[in-house]
């Protein structure tokens, strides 16, 4: 159970759990909660100790195109890592922020969880199509009988009718794509081409955080919630 190895995937980010020990979540605890609180997520695979403490977890939404990856860990090793990171976030921390510090240094439990976006290897991925309008031909049906039909012939020719063409149903041109580039020279962060939705990872933390009374942090920013 390793997403580093599926090339269908990419990494993202990386965001933490840190709690008690004695609140370390059961597997079929944890799966109830997150199949109530979003049933269209897909667990994939899981690992739990034999009295059924969860010990690690994949789970995907492929309509997200996302997958979430987190495994448990615990010791002095995470211990002192709680108190190395917190001397350097208290200095700018917030009121509310200093009372989650003085709780987490006292952790010695953490679920690492990583975040993954699917960028090939399903249909999802291929390139969005958009339909091309054509004018339809007029038709002649009426035309045999205009005394009957004339007003609403001589309306049906003034306005402009569309179709779908299947046929040239096609690709965006270079040019909008063109312009999207240079919007962004960065394809990979535009928000032109994102296609992940962080509702996956946001909802694995929040029933993990819920179920374990714990502190989440995003190590990027800093953030402790």
């Amino acid at each position: 159970m390793n997403l580093f190895q599926d090339d269908r995937y990419t990494f993202r980010e990386t965001y933490f759990v840190y709690f008690d020990t004695v609140h370390r979540p059961k597997l079929t605890v944890f799966r109830r909660a997150l199949q109530s609180r979003a049933p269209f997520l897909r667990i994939n695979e899981s690992r739990a100790e034999s009295d059924d403490r969860l010990v690690a977890m994949q789970i995907a939404s492929y309509d997200d195109h996302a997958a979430v990856e987190f495994v448990y860990r615990e010791g002095n090793d995470v211990l002192n890592e709680i108190r190395s990171m917190a001397q350097i976030l208290k200095k700018d921390a917030l009121p509310d922020e200093v009372d989650k510090l003085k709780k987490i240094v006292q952790y010695k439990s953490r679920f690492d969880i990583n975040h993954f976006e699917q960028s090939a290897g399903t249909e999802a991925f291929n390139a969005v199509k958009v339909p091309v309008l054509k004018f339809a031909k007029q038709s002649t049906a009426l035309a045999d009988n205009r005394d009957i039909f004339s007003k609403a012939l001589d309306s049906h020719r003034k306005e402009p009718k569309f179709f779908f063409d299947p046929v040239t149903f096609t690709q965006p041109d270079a040019e909008r794509t063109d312009i999207l580039d240079a919007a962004d020279t960065d394809s990979t962060d535009s928000a032109a081409y994102e296609r992940v939705n962080p509702d996956t990872l946001v909802t694995v933390i929040e029933v993990l955080s819920h179920l374990c009374k714990g502190i989440s942090l995003d190590p990027a920013t800093g953030m402790l919630m």
